[in-house]
């Protein structure tokens, strides 16, 4: 991830991100293999400490890493090998993977995939995944049922953090996909919220 003022100075010279760019994709898996990942999610191998705000101070909260980069990115890393260690680590992931590669970003590969847990009292920061264009994010909700008074929306933000681009509600088996880019957080969920909200990651970059 990048902090919002550096990505700014590295793409301000690029035409801004809209709403347009941000991609959902309603009823992704079918009702078997959505609940088979989520059942897989909730098993164990959480780690705590994850965060989204390079700040020192900033929130942590909890997260599963199956295949990919690590640090900075750019460790050397073929793209066969990644998606090898996925379907090592997290088969039913892996799957998931195809699908979205096969269907939505046939020139992308993979580069890395992991699962984040947000219970309540935990908070995101705002961030962006990436500072190259090409790179992209497919975000999944796995949950088999959402309710409104439980929040934890994705907020995605114009480049300079100063307006609201969209906000995607965490809604049962959606796909969302876009640029790493685009300034996004997770706000926190309700004090009514029984669930840990979990959401399925897979970073990209376009051949």
């Amino acid at each position: 991830m990048s902090s919002l003022k550096a990505v700014n100075q590295d793409v301000g010279s690029e035409p801004q991100h809209t709403a347009s760019d941000i991609a959902i994709h309603d009823d992704f898996l079918g009702r078997e293999e959505q609940q088979a990942i989520l059942e897989f999610l909730r098993g164990p191998g959480w780690g705590y400490g994850a965060y989204s705000d390079p700040a020192p101070d900033a929130p942590r909260y909890w997260y599963k890493h199956f295949a990919g980069y690590v640090k900075t990115g750019f460790e050397a890393r073929d793209p066969g090998q990644i998606e090898d260690e996925l379907e090592k680590n997290a088969p039913l992931a892996a799957r998931i993977w195809r699908r979205i590669q096969s269907a939505i970003l046939p020139d992308h590969a993979l580069t890395r995939c992991y699962a984040n847990g947000y219970p309540f009292g935990a908070e995101g920061g705002l961030h962006l995944d990436s500072n190259v264009r090409s790179h992209f994010t497919a975000l999944y909700y796995p949950h088999l049922s959402w309710h409104p008074n439980y929040a934890g929306e994705t907020v995605f933000f114009n480049e300079a953090g100063a307006d609201i681009l969209a906000s995607v509600f965490p809604r049962p088996n959606r796909l969302v996909v876009f640029p790493g880019t685009v300034p996004h957080v997770a706000r926190a969920i309700s004090r009514k919220c029984p669930e840990l909200r979990m959401t399925l990651m897979f970073k990209t970059a376009a051949r």
